[in-house]
């Protein structure tokens, strides 16, 4: 039985944010992508200060082998992208082009990352404003979309749990990189508006997949996404109703966590959801998974899920040399074992590594995404099929920018 708990809260107060001009930046039109580096510092209440030294498995990032590897690759990343709309194209395949919410959260979050500012402005004022449609605030397709095959097709101005989750979290780095508190308030002002959006099962608490009410699915990557959404603005702004929301739902997740010959994994969503897809995940789906709940649990001081035992869920994608669709463990068929991952799974596997501080794997990987370079620059969608998609080249650009700065979000505000 799904009980809908959402209800109203208030706008989180935010104080002493300290707001530091970006007239030169916003809404920049450019004729080429910047060629950056690695930003080493960052703007704490208008003053500029050295970021500490690197601790514990970052060592050897100091010696700029990752991080100028990684730098050139988010540069021809970018490049592949629009030049003068890097969020412009084909949102999902067969459909019109279109400005993608998704993709301008990882372009924002990548671009905070690196200390590609141009960029990141351009994006996260994007994200604000688009951040609206009447009465709701969030973000989510461009087009009308039966997310679970049910017959109830979501009109155009859905709003999304996972793309605001992501969205979050380029709008909260793009805070922390310019101290621009318009970003801030608008990741408030979406959180705010989604926990609208929470309903209870036999598991426990969790958030619907939009705010439409036939999507009120306990679909778990969602859940582990906004989990750390809440979590990380909820300490930011000292919001309580935030925090309890990240926790409440982090357990939810652990309930949800089963074992398959020793080993945890997660269906895609809870019964009663019983589509084709729900008893398993994909790469990119499952790396929301584990990243989301492995940083909420970082945040919030709890160890309800191993980090040990996410890598071991999480290396399961990986074999026959390369990160696949599918874990080898949870194949239906052998031509499975042979599918190589989308490029939005690899990109949000590196970042997964980056954020385990496993950056010797994560580099490695630098060389495989080009693999998915097409003869005219652009990234493949899915391995050999020619098509990109802004959305999938964006998480890729999340990847190798968690390697360039050492770190998958910026944590001093």
């Amino acid at each position: 039985m799904v009980r809908h708990l959402g209800i109203v809260w208030p706008l989180a107060l935010i104080t002493s944010l300290m707001i530091i001009s970006c007239s030169g930046n916003t809404n920049s039109v450019y004729d080429s992508p910047p060629e950056v580096q690695v930003m080493e510092d960052v703007v704490i209440d208008n003053e500029t200060v050295s970021e500490p030294a690197p601790t514990a498995k970052v060592e050897d990032i100091q010696d700029h082998r990752w991080k100028s590897s990684a730098t050139e690759m988010y540069n021809r990343l970018l490049a592949s992208l629009d030049q003068q709309n890097p969020g412009f194209g084909i949102e999902s395949p067969n459909r019109e082009k279109a400005e993608s919410a998704m993709a301008y959260a990882h372009i924002a979050q990548s671009a905070a990352l690196i200390g590609d500012t141009e960029t990141m402005y351009h994006a996260a004022d994007w994200l604000v404003e688009n951040s609206s449609s009447g009465s709701a605030t969030g973000w989510g397709l461009s087009f009308e979309w039966d997310a679970y095959s049910d017959g109830s097709t979501n009109p155009s101005t859905t709003v999304y749990g996972i793309t605001t989750a992501l969205a979050v979290g380029g709008l909260v780095d793009s805070y922390c990189q310019s101290g621009n508190a318009n970003y801030l308030e608008t990741a408030v002002k979406a959180l705010d508006y989604f926990s609208l959006q929470v309903y209870e099962d036999d598991l426990g608490q969790f958030f619907a997949y939009s705010d439409q009410s036939s999507d009120a699915y306990n679909t778990h990557n969602v859940n582990a996404m906004l989990t750390h959404a809440y979590a990380r603005v909820g300490i930011l702004t000292e919001n309580e109703a935030f925090l309890n929301l990240a926790e409440n739902t982090l357990k939810t997740l652990k309930e949800a966590m089963t074992e398959v010959n020793g080993n945890i994994t997660w269906r895609y969503t809870a019964p009663p959801e019983s589509s084709s897809r729900s008893d398993r995940n994909d790469l990119v789906h499952a790396a929301y998974i584990a990243y989301g709940i492995n940083e909420t649990q970082k945040l919030l001081g709890f160890n309800l899920v191993p980090e040990e035992s996410l890598r071991v869920y999480m290396d399961g994608f990986v074999h026959g040399g390369n990160p696949k669709e599918f874990r080898l463990s949870e194949l239906r068929n052998s031509e499975e074992g042979e599918r190589r991952a989308r490029s939005c799974g690899l990109g949000m596997y590196i970042a997964w590594l980056s954020s385990i501080g496993d950056f010797d794997s994560a580099s490695s990987l630098l060389e495989t995404i080009e693999h998915y370079r097409t003869s005219t620059g652009s990234y493949e969608y899915v391995f050999g099929s020619a098509i990109s998609l802004p959305r999938s080249t964006a998480h890729l650009m999340y990847g190798v920018a968690t390697l360039a700065a050492g770190r998958d979000n910026l944590e001093i505000c």
